[in-house]
């Protein structure tokens, strides 16, 4: 009888372990809806939140406005480390000036790709994904489905990804 309690023992343990294990997973992949009436604010802040508590900031936009390049820029002269993969400077919709700041800004390094259609903001803990440019007007009135991981497999995951769409020697 006392073997049969010593095993009931080690497998409740061993289900107590497997149920902690499924609620860290839980929570580290979070999908929600930005730019609808009452949610306008989401996209944004979980952007800024992901900037300002960043120490390394990696960066995929079709384009990024005014509100947003002053943030970077900024936290580069911080010491941050800023890389941004993004549209050439001609598809860059009234935003050229914007462009020319964010490529001579030190402590950022900007890299061009015209392929670009997402936005993907990434940080050593956390990361998000959606649609659309670095654009906080656009980000408030669009309405877009926002992924937010958390999760360090997915987080290499998205930093490979992001990896392959740099130049060799930025790799």
């Amino acid at each position: 009888m006392s073997l049969l309690q010593a095993e009931n023992i080690k497998l409740r343990t061993k289900i107590e372990d497997l149920e902690n294990r499924l609620l860290k997973l839980v929570g580290t992949i979070k999908i929600f809806t930005g730019g609808m009436p009452g949610n306008e604010h989401v996209m944004n802040n979980n952007i800024a939140e992901i900037i300002t508590n960043a120490t390394d900031i990696k960066i995929v936009a079709p384009y990024i406005t005014n509100e947003y390049a002053l943030i970077l820029k900024d936290r580069a002269r911080n010491g941050i480390k800023v890389q941004i993969v993004i549209n050439d400077r001609r598809l860059w919709p009234g935003h050229v000036d914007i462009y020319d700041e964010l490529k001579v800004a030190n402590g950022i390094d900007l890299v061009n790709n015209p392929n670009v259609k997402y936005l993907l903001v990434w940080s050593p803990k956390t990361a998000l994904f959606t649609s659309g440019p670095l654009d906080k007007d656009s980000l408030m009135k669009t309405v877009l489905i926002g992924t937010l991981i958390n999760e360090k497999g997915r987080l290499q995951e998205l930093l490979k990804i992001f990896q392959l769409m740099l130049p060799s020697f930025m790799r």
